[in-house]
């Protein structure tokens, strides 16, 4: 009798502990998985600009799934809170660069820091009276 009892208290734990896992990712539509598309597109942009070779595309293919999938669940879980967002997403921008820095060689390795710099700095307006009250 009592390993019966033993046996049912089990199954209803293991039930409700099933269901908390399922109930996770209960709010968030689709999958956590980034699409292919938009990592083959991330992916094969640097690989253009940074001249790759096929070892370095398919790491940094993996690298970037990971961080296009952190970003989507970064902007999911903190979509009420700018501050923390901003902050998750420069500490996983961090992360990134440390994992790219792995990967690329140094000539490789400034070219990304150009590009993301150019990238980061918006255009200044060639003529004065543009974006101002003049």
């Amino acid at each position: 009798m009592k390993a019966l009892f033993l046996l049912l208290l089990l199954a209803g734990l293991s039930t409700a502990a099933q269901a908390q896992l399922k109930d996770r990712y209960a709010e968030r539509p689709g999958t956590t998985e980034p699409s292919a598309a938009q990592v083959e597109r991330l992916t094969r942009t640097m690989s253009e600009q940074l001249q790759l070779n096929e070892a370095q595309i398919i790491q940094l293919r993996a690298v970037n799934k990971i961080k296009l999938a952190r970003v989507e669940e970064i902007q999911w879980q903190y979509y009420d809170s700018p501050l923390e967002r901003n902050a998750k997403l420069a500490e996983l921008e961090s992360q990134y660069e440390t994992e790219c820095s792995r990967i690329l060689t140094p000539s490789q390795l400034s070219m990304f820091h150009d590009d993301r710099q150019r990238d980061a700095v918006p255009p200044q307006p060639t003529n004065p009276t543009d974006g101002g009250l003049g």
